[in-house]
């Protein structure tokens, strides 16, 4: 029972401090966030999208942490825990992302970079959760073909994981930190995002292919996260050609709420095996 309220006062915590942050940068940029919206055609219905987005966001999360706040045991590895901070962590980015995207047209380059390098952490936080479970799931793929013998112990197996996850997300945030203009720091994080989004796909297809997370549909998963790896590629791709107006982020936004439905029903839905 007290581990349970350390979790809860810890994610609680962890969500407020969150939310307090953004509020402050809103409010720092309230009067650009204003003219943004007196001044850019569409951007009020980009502001729609981004709050039915958000809004979806959160209500998975929600769902997601009470299932395993509902758990006769609770570990910071189980599922419900590892999509719940994924769903949660993406509704922290949705909002800095309509942040930056609405500082666009109005900031000064410096500036506009400060705030997409900021936004680029949330990146990172946002897929370690599923980084983090693939890497588990590579080291009991390499168990499974002898190539390594340790880490059978399942703490041993979440503590090298997470050591792995810790030097990724070190690395990446050095080469954020050093990006010195908005290309580059583009194209660093869509590197990341891709290569996340691919080690994903693959770890619930072989989840799948293998058997493993019978709680959870892994098919779907990686049909749902394959979606959003070609979303995000394309994104970056139509971005280039047409360029960030209000029509494409709409579209964008439609797109990554079908996909992120996708991989919430992928979760819910148990595999028939």
């Amino acid at each position: 029972m007290q581990t349970r309220r350390n979790y809860l006062l810890a994610l609680v915590l962890g969500v407020s401090i969150g939310f307090i942050c953004i509020v402050i940068l809103y409010l720092i940029n309230l009067n650009i966030v204003i003219e943004t919206l007196d001044t850019v055609e569409g951007a009020s219905i980009v502001l729609l999208a981004y709050i039915i987005r958000i809004s979806i966001l959160a209500g998975m999360a929600i769902y997601l942490f009470k299932r395993w706040f509902m758990q006769e045991k609770m570990y910071t590895s189980d599922l419900p825990f590892l999509f719940g901070m994924f769903f949660i962590l993406l509704v922290f980015g949705k909002l800095l992302e309509m942040l930056s995207n609405f500082m666009y047209p109005v900031v000064a380059h410096d500036m506009f970079l400060l705030y997409l390098k900021i936004r680029q952490f949330v990146v990172i936080a946002t897929l370690a959760p599923m980084v983090f479970l693939s890497i588990m799931m590579i080291i009991i793929f390499l168990q499974a073909n002898g190539k390594i013998k340790k880490y059978n112990d399942p703490r041993e197996r979440n503590a090298f994981s997470l050591k792995i996850l810790t030097i990724i997300a070190v690395v990446e945030a050095i080469l954020i930190i050093v990006t010195p203009n908005t290309t580059i720091a583009g194209i660093n994080i869509a590197i990341f995002v891709v290569l996340s989004l691919l080690v994903t796909t693959w770890m619930f297809y072989f989840s799948y292919r293998n058997k493993r997370l019978s709680q959870i549909h892994p098919l779907i998963i990686a049909i749902g996260f394959t979606g959003y790896l070609i979303s995000n590629i394309l994104r970056v791709l139509f971005q280039n050609i047409i360029g960030e107006n209000a029509l494409f982020i709409v579209i964008t936004e439609v797109i990554d709420i079908i996909i992120g439905m996708v991989i919430f029903f992928g979760y819910i839905k148990k595999a028939n095996y």
